[in-house]
């Protein structure tokens, strides 16, 4: 019963040796990725200034979408207030189409208190000399 013991306690020896030297290999390789080996080892380090101008461009085009909606986003409000704008003038133009009559404008006069009335007697030209 020892031998077998001894030959378990072996077998599961070499098991956790087998187990430990997996979990190296994978840290290792995780490091490698992490501090960059695995990138210089396939060449990227020459590429570095095409990388860095690529990241730009992705960067210059994300804050132009961005300001191109800011824009839209302003015309469409300017859109909505001149669009209200139209509308107040043309119920103001309207209500001083109804108001041309004299005798309207007269009564609105008085109703409001005005000293004002129309005039009694016809405008006179003036002539200048030249």
């Amino acid at each position: 019963m020892k031998k077998r013991n001894k030959n378990q306690d072996q077998d599961q020896n070499q098991d956790q040796r087998r187990k430990k030297g997996r979990l190296r290999r994978i840290f290792d390789k995780v490091v490698s990725y992490l501090s960059g080996d695995k990138l210089i080892e396939w060449g990227v380090d020459r590429q570095l200034g095409f990388i860095f101008f690529v990241f730009l461009i992705i960067c210059a085009s994300i804050a132009w979408s961005l300001m191109v909606e800011q824009n839209l986003v302003k015309v469409q409000k300017n859109e909505r207030a001149l669009q209200e704008l139209r509308i107040s003038y043309q119920q103001r133009t309207l209500d001083l189409v109804g108001m041309n009559n004299r005798t309207r404008i007269d009564g609105l006069l008085k109703a409001s208190g005005s000293k004002l009335h129309a005039p009694v007697k016809p405008p006179k030209r003036i002539e200048l000399d030249k």
